[in-house]
């Protein structure tokens, strides 16, 4: 089962949760923001990258611009939240 990567961003004022994962049984990624479904990406299984740029999937929160970057990796994928050029921290 992969492991959701959740996060908590404000915009103007208002609070929402972020939260990205790969389905590997349909080989998607998923980002839903406060539950709804907001992008897929193709995610398949060991899809390793040789170059240092990582694809980037942008959504919209009350009109303020996120990215997530995907990371693929020999044994998965990792995924950062990109708001304005910073990667923002996870939820722990």
């Amino acid at each position: 089962m992969a492991k959701t990567k959740r996060w908590t961003v404000e915009v103007d004022g208002k609070t929402h949760k972020v939260e990205v994962r790969r389905k590997p049984w349909l080989a998607i990624g998923e980002i839903k923001v406060d539950g709804e479904r907001v992008g897929i990406f193709a995610a398949k299984a060991m899809s390793v990258t040789l170059s240092s740029h990582y694809r980037q999937h942008p959504f919209e929160v009350d009109g303020t611009l996120f990215s997530v970057v995907i990371k693929p990796n020999f044994f998965g994928y990792n995924f950062d939240l990109n708001l304005n050029g910073e990667i923002l921290p996870p939820d722990a």
